[in-house]
């Protein structure tokens, strides 16, 4: 279920007017809305369409009438003309509201700004000349012949249709979490003079290609049959709010054409909970920045030495112990804020819930676990998974010793399978990471059993045993018709099918042509561009780190994946940005480190070569929301 509540403010007459709109599926019979605003009512209630149930401070309750039925597409109505004060300001409606059903289930309501009969433009006629088009990423094509004398602070849905009503109030409800101060993109029920927004579906643009043609004020969004509609909805909330944060830089057209598609269809954004845990509202809140970006692939890197992430109900070790650190447990404190350690992990309902909230936006989470390597608090909390015989013999660059599931021990298999079977029915994408990379050379060398597999299977060293575990995970994958993600390690010793295989370019910017030379698809996010945990300058107090060099924002935004080599056609299905957070100890660093270089990669992934322009870039991007 999803309902959207428009309020309308009556200066002339005193009065507040409520619009709730059902934008899902289910019809609703005697429905009462719920709300809390300072602009109270009195009591008696002077209200029509509505009978006031009870009211207690600023909490009202409202009911319909016996046996009203909202249906699917339908708004209910009604006025209150009986209120303690007038409204002066947009946010003296409603500041939260739901709908209590029949069962008294309360269903959350996204309540919109107060309008106003009239309300101050973002712009005046002398500002036009000098307007532009305030969309990030750069559309493929603009251009508009004439800008709105004054700027509309809304645009009002003109469909009856539920499900684009439901997406349209998304949208407005995404752009209230990033811009709290900005003016609600979008209503469905309206006051007079408000500009107009009309849908239509066409099947002559690409799948996630919108067209928006503006006519005398008027928008209509031409839309592809795929994500075509929110990336076109995304592009008109941003024209709106970039217009009233910098009414002397951007406006809104009054008439001309906006066309566009993406560039890429991998346009990804990844991030380590690993190493430090990023509470789930947190979480949830770099899935919606995604989306205002454009970006549909999240990478989630739920393990790794550090701390494991994910609930999995067969080994609930993981989340006893593998998902802490501390001074008496198996992981030391690593590289969190304080010596204390630190703790936290999702479980599979909260993860469901990323699911849930990213495909709103047509976002596809990839979880990311990492096996063979990078497994040291997995084999803290399970040590069944190690060879006691083996002494500790290898070292992985991060400094943990015997740090890899042994593929010579039949319970790294059961555990690998076991995790990566709960963790598919958790996560539907059709990719699933496995890492696969910085297995330390010569790990496994002095093990016993490692020993005596090479000896029986011919298998000669550390990659090779590494490829025939990957091997092995990669057709357990198939059968859950599952494709294996995996860092580019994961083509040494022999490789993978490519078939079944994604593979991700990361140590060198080469890497990704060399990867498509040997028939693997290939994602492109090398650390010399893509990797934002890399410090910003050369400049002592930089923080980052630097064994890819430093990485300034007009590198980010310069570098081009795409560099014109035949063996990349067809190979190279897109761009990521990787966050690392071993540098991201507080909030201040990991927005300096993230942003604005995450908009220069959702920009490469979007936009074409020749449409991209540094300093229109740089300046759109200061207003892209941050964590």
């Amino acid at each position: 279920m999803h309902f959207h509540l428009d309020s309308l403010w009556h200066a002339e007459e005193g009065a507040m007017e409520f619009a709730l709109t059902n934008c899902g599926s289910t019809p609703v019979t005697n429905p009462r809305l719920v709300y809390a605003t300072l602009t109270r009512c009195l009591r008696p209630s002077n209200c029509t369409g509505a009978r006031l149930v009870r009211r207690q401070a600023n909490f009202h309750e409202y009911a319909s009438d016996e046996g009203f039925v909202l249906a699917p597409g339908e708004t209910w109505r009604f006025t209150e003309h009986s209120l303690t004060r007038p409204a002066l300001h947009s946010n003296e409606g409603p500041k939260s509201a739901g709908v209590l059903l029949e069962d008294d289930t309360l269903v959350l309501a996204f309540a919109g700004d107060l309008q106003a009969s009239v309300v101050e433009g973002c712009a005046t006629a002398a500002q036009n000349a000098a307007l532009t088009c305030g969309v990030l990423p750069e559309p493929k094509r603009v251009a508009i012949s004439n800008w709105a004398e004054t700027a509309p602070v809304h645009l009002a849905l003109q469909s009856d249709d539920a499900a684009v009503m439901q997406l349209v109030s998304r949208v407005s409800e995404l752009t209230r979490r990033l811009h709290p101060l900005a003016p609600t993109p979008f209503v469905l029920t309206a006051k007079e003079d408000v500009a107009l927004l009309c849908i239509t579906p066409d099947q002559t643009l690409p799948a996630d290609g919108y067209r928006i043609i503006w006519d005398e004020g008027k928008a209509t969004l031409h839309h592809g049959s795929g994500q075509g509609l929110f990336y076109g909805l995304v592009s008109l909330a941003q024209m709106l709010t970039h217009a009233h944060a910098e009414p002397q830089r951007y406006g809104v057209p009054l008439s001309g054409e906006i066309e566009d598609a993406p560039r890429h269809g991998w346009r990804g954004a990844h991030l380590d909970v690993s190493r430090q845990f990023y509470p789930l509202d947190q979480v949830l809140r770099y899935v919606d920045i995604m989306a205002w970006h454009k970006m549909n692939r999240f990478h989630w890197h739920l393990t790794d030495d550090e701390g494991w992430r994910l609930e999995i109900k067969a080994y609930p070790q993981l989340t006893e112990t593998a998902a802490h650190t501390g001074m008496d447990l198996p992981v030391l404190p690593q590289l969190g804020p304080d010596m204390t350690g630190q703790s936290g992990f999702y479980t599979q309902d909260e993860a469901r819930q990323v699911v849930k909230h990213a495909a709103q936006f047509g976002i596809e989470v990839m979880p990311e676990i990492d096996v063979p390597g990078h497994c040291a608090c997995v084999l803290g909390a399970l040590p069944d998974l190690v060879d006691p015989e083996e002494p500790e013999s290898y070292w992985s660059v991060q400094g943990f010793a015997n740090n890899a599931l042994n593929p010579a021990i039949e319970g790294s298999y059961t555990f690998a399978e076991t995790v990566l079977a709960e963790v598919c029915e958790i996560f539907p994408f059709e990719v699933v990471h496995v890492g696969g990379d910085e297995v330390a050379e010569g790990a496994w060398m002095q093990s016993p059993k490692a020993q005596a597999m090479m000896r029986e299977t011919g298998l000669k060293d550390t990659p090779q045993l590494q490829a025939y575990f990957l091997r092995h995970i990669q057709t357990y994958l198939a059968g859950l018709g599952r494709k294996l993600g995996g860092w580019e390690e994961v083509a040494h010793g022999g490789g993978l099918d490519p078939e079944h295989s994604l593979l991700f370019a990361w140590t060198t910017i080469e890497k990704t042509a060399e990867l498509a030379q040997e028939g693997y698809d290939v994602i492109s996010t090398p650390g010399q561009a893509y990797y934002l945990d890399m410090a910003l300058s050369d400049a002592w107090y930089a923080p980052g780190a630097s064994w890819a060099g430093f990485t300034p924002l007009d590198k980010t935004y310069a570098f081009e994946a795409d560099n014109g080599d035949p063996v990349l056609q067809g190979r190279l299905k897109g761009v990521q940005a990787c966050v690392w957070s071993e540098h991201l100890t507080t909030m201040a660093r990991r927005n300096h480190m993230i942003f604005p270089r995450l908009s220069a990669i959702a920009e490469a992934g979007w936009s074409a070569a020749e449409n991209k322009a540094y300093d229109r870039f740089k300046s759109l991007a200061e207003l892209m929301p941050r964590l």
